[in-house]
């Protein structure tokens, strides 16, 4: 016995004779069925022909991706840099018009839908014109700069009775559906609580990426790039790397808080933002100019649960969601959902009965076990059971071919303007709480946050 006393494993294994515990594991492998429906051929009558607007990082990850879909088909480009149009004809292998006016792909008879990367500052003016030109958009997430741009954004699209899809991708994944069915059956009872993390360690994952040697006012319309963004000199680094600076991005939470709060209000079926938010966090390592965080944590308060979430810049730490309910547990790690079960029942006697007087503590303990019977070599068992996404599964893939298929059959998407727009003003209001030092309070009503 230590100097404590009695140990509460000791007591339960001394006085319990409690049912023991084994594990039970399974690992199974999922098929989602877009990768199975992307693979079949598409005739000509059904192919999609898109313009892209913003070949950079991302820009370009999609047009790659875009173009290896069946039945899909990239006939036009924009950016305003000359490179990058450049890039854009590598990229499709064949020459295609390009140019630095949007208006030119919106006004294009032969294209049907728009891919738009471009920062986040323009992100409300493109999907609106798109949307006024009667062309269906997919739009990189965040959807919004700013709170008022996503009703607007919302109205557009439902005006014009266009197709709206968001470029967060956990809506699509095959991982963050299973779980989200696995919710929705009660496996893990009454969600109370959920973690959510992430953590970079290098100068590329800090948005500090290289800038191409031949920038130049000459090759690139800067004026046009500003747009509502504060008028200043032409600066290589607010071009490329603008996620730095809140003018043109969100920081941390437009960029990576995004991505968890997407996996989070899918798999809860969340349809409003949180109530409250309350953040903290500061530029610790990559000083830099940015006028965002490195760190950033945040409290947010959801009707019936509370999430913690924490991204670094300075650290590489594994991307991490977790579901904690009173009957268990899901958890996504590198691609993985982990389900886990638990009872939530007493399976002992309770150890505060050690603290009663012999004659008190031996009556409870019989009517406990007379209560309780537990059949000899009878044993609880903790269920677990794992979910694996497909060899070389890619979730953007999956994403932009539901975008694609709905512009074909006009059936909806599954991360519309709504759902971008509450996921959105969950990182505005992260964001504000962090540099306002005060709680961000969600005001349905006035549709504004308040603090």
């Amino acid at each position: 016995m230590n100097k404590r006393g009695l140990s509460r494993r000791d007591f339960m294994r001394g006085t319990a004779g409690a049912a023991g515990v084994t594990l039970a594991a399974g690992s199974i492998l999922l098929e989602p069925a877009e990768l199975a429906a992307s693979a079949r051929s598409v005739p000509p009558s059904e192919r999609v022909r898109f313009g892209i607007i913003g070949i950079g990082m991302q820009g370009a990850g999609l047009l790659r991706t875009a173009i290896s879909l069946p039945g899909v088909e990239c006939v036009a480009a924009c950016d305003l840099y000359d490179g990058r149009r450049e890039v854009a004809r590598e990229i499709v292998g064949k020459e295609i018009p390009t140019t630095r006016r949007d208006q030119e792909l919106l006004d294009n008879k032969v294209i049907d839908c728009i891919v738009a990367a471009v920062p986040d500052h323009w992100h409300r003016q493109i999907v609106i014109d798109c949307c006024n030109a009667s062309k269906d958009v997919y739009c990189e997430k965040p959807m919004t700069h700013a709170v008022s741009e996503g009703f607007e954004m919302i109205a557009a699209e439902q005006k014009n009775k266009r197709i709206v899809q968001v470029g967060s991708q956990r809506t699509t994944s095959v991982i963050y559906n299973k779980a989200k069915e696995l919710m929705a059956k009660g496996a893990i009872g009454d969600v109370c609580l959920v973690e959510a993390w992430m953590g970079r360690n290098e100068p590329s994952g800090a948005w500090q990426y290289a800038v191409p040697p031949d920038l130049s006012p000459q090759n690139l319309d800067w004026d046009t790039w500003l747009g509502t963004a504060p008028k200043v000199p032409f600066n290589p680094l607010h071009y490329q790397r603008w996620r730095c600076w809140m003018a043109y991005g969100s920081g941390v939470a437009g960029d990576l808080f995004v991505h968890l709060l997407t996996g989070i209000h899918h798999i809860a079926g969340l349809t409003a933002p949180p109530k409250r938010a309350l953040s903290s966090g500061g530029l610790y390592r990559f000083k830099d100019g940015r006028d965002v965080p490195d760190v950033l944590a945040t409290v947010y308060d959801y009707p019936n649960f509370q999430v913690f979430m924490r991204v670094t810049l300075n650290t590489e730490t594994p991307e991490i969601t977790r579901f904690m309910g009173t009957r268990g547990m899901l958890e996504i790690a590198d691609n993985v959902l982990t389900h886990t079960t638990q009872e939530g029942l007493d399976h002992g006697p309770s150890f505060l009965s050690y603290t009663w007087p012999k004659k008190l503590r031996d009556e409870y303990l019989a009517n406990w076990r007379k209560e309780h019977p537990v059949e000899a070599g009878i044993k609880t068992t903790v269920e677990s059971a794992s979910y694996h996404a497909p060899p070389d599964y890619n979730e953007t893939r999956e994403h932009l071919w539901n975008f694609f298929d709905a512009v074909r059959t006009r059936r909806p998407v599954v991360e519309d303007a709504s759902f971008g727009n509450n996921t959105s003003i969950a990182c505005h209001m992260a964001n504000q709480s962090y540099f306002k030092n005060t709680a961000a309070v969600w005001d349905a009503a006035a549709k504004t946050i308040k603090g």
